[in-house]
């Protein structure tokens, strides 16, 4: 009988010590974490296979694993760590790792290891905006122009906004498809038939657009009702209104930008969409995220990353400046001080996408949707797989 080979790999584990704060190598395998996890089951034990295969340095097995983008750190397994192993930021960690991993380009891995690197990147992409504007706009408006005239939605659109929109588009296509192929096509798993990847499409939409499963991070018995009075559901909330935000604000910006900036275009929908949900849910959510890594009173706050402040500054910069853009045209301030804060805008914005949407904290939007949709094939695959074996089994 063939012995199976196990390659294990020693930089793996140096890496994870560098972009987290997990004392994965204390575990003892006593299971606590996956028994108390509310997300875990049988047959995905997270975190305690993990905390295994990372101690082991087997990276292939975590670079094919789902199942750290179906934790979402309620901090049950590092509180109930009995060597305060903290499986829960391992877990954070190894999503930190399956990024690198995704990103064929390897900016990522760098982004995470090295603390200046981001900061560095974040300028040269100012520095592009920078220079691209005075490229298209000049530095200061012609004297008398109305403001489509010294910041022209059009110019905007085919310079800024779709060069982006089509930049992320491709980045994230090429590492999901990365993804997918460590994931679901590596190891010889069982195949997956065509009109399952539709029929299991739903997941994807409706995980993306709810982000359900932090509700369930709470496993009490308690009805919904009292998990909402008693602050539970706060964590969860607060995560779908700023993810939905953004998008509504993205969405709004890149298809719509020339009704966006229009003082008198449906000005109540601007009102109610843009001036009040989408920019109060986005300042809030940033600031209530920052609160709680300042005060560490949670376990999934307990620990920061340079990336991950970075990330929330960033987003609440993009959210402020864009508040301040919207007002100085509602307002009808001058026009040269409405072309400065927009440039200062772009300048703020476009790292914050080019930078952290692809390659770092913010991916996280694109890949746990992805992850649960490619575990659901799978585990459809396999129960299709299974009932045709036992149907032929009947019919010998």
């Amino acid at each position: 009988m063939e012995k199976a080979k196990i390659k294990t790999d020693n930089d793996l584990i140096g890496y994870i010590k560098e972009v987290g704060e997990s004392n994965f190598k204390k575990c003892f395998q006593c299971g606590t974490c996956s028994a108390v996890c509310p997300l875990s089951t049988e047959d995905r034990p997270f975190p305690r296979k993990e905390m295994i295969w990372t101690g082991w340095g087997l990276k292939e097995k975590l670079a094919s694993d789902l199942d750290p983008w179906l934790c979402y750190y309620c901090g049950e397994c590092s509180k109930n760590c009995p060597r305060k192993a903290e499986p829960g930021e391992l877990m954070m960690s190894l999503r930190r790792f399956l990024i690198s991993a995704y990103d064929w380009t390897g900016i990522s891995k760098i982004l995470y290891k090295f603390k200046y690197a981001e900061y560095i990147a974040i300028l040269i992409v100012a520095l592009g905006v920078l220079i691209e504007w005075a490229a298209v706009f000049g530095l200061y408006p012609a004297a008398g122009a109305s403001l489509g005239q010294a910041v022209s939605p059009d110019k905007i659109d085919y310079f800024f906004d779709w060069p982006i929109t089509v930049f992320l588009g491709v980045m994230l296509t090429s590492f999901i498809y990365n993804m997918f192929r460590k994931t679901v096509l590596s190891g010889g798993g069982v195949k997956i038939p065509l009109k399952v990847y539709f029929t299991e499409a739903w997941s994807l939409v409706f995980n993306f657009f709810t982000q359900y499963r932090y509700s369930k991070c709470d496993d009490s018995e308690e009805t919904a009702s009292k998990k909402l009075a008693s602050g539970k559901y706060n964590f969860w909330l607060t995560h779908l209104l700023l993810m939905i935000s953004y998008v509504v604000l993205f969405a709004g910006i890149v298809f719509f930008l020339g009704w966006f900036q229009a003082e008198n275009s449906l000005p109540y929908l601007h009102i109610i969409l843009f001036d009040y949900f989408a920019s109060i849910g986005l300042m809030f959510g940033t600031v209530y995220f920052m609160i709680k890594r300042l005060t560490k009173k949670i376990e999934r706050s307990k620990f920061s990353h340079h990336t991950d402040w970075m990330f929330v500054i960033l987003l609440f910069l993009t959210g402020l400046s864009g508040i301040i853009l919207r007002a100085s045209i509602v307002y009808h301030f001058a026009v040269s001080t409405i072309f400065y804060i927009y440039l200062i805008h772009l300048m703020i914005l476009f790292p914050m996408l080019v930078i952290e949407v692809p390659f770092s904290k913010w991916s996280h939007l694109a890949y746990r949707p992805v992850a649960i949709y490619f575990a659901n094939l799978k585990e459809k695959a396999k129960s299709l797989n299974l009932g045709n074996s036992e149907n032929a089994e009947i019919r010998n």
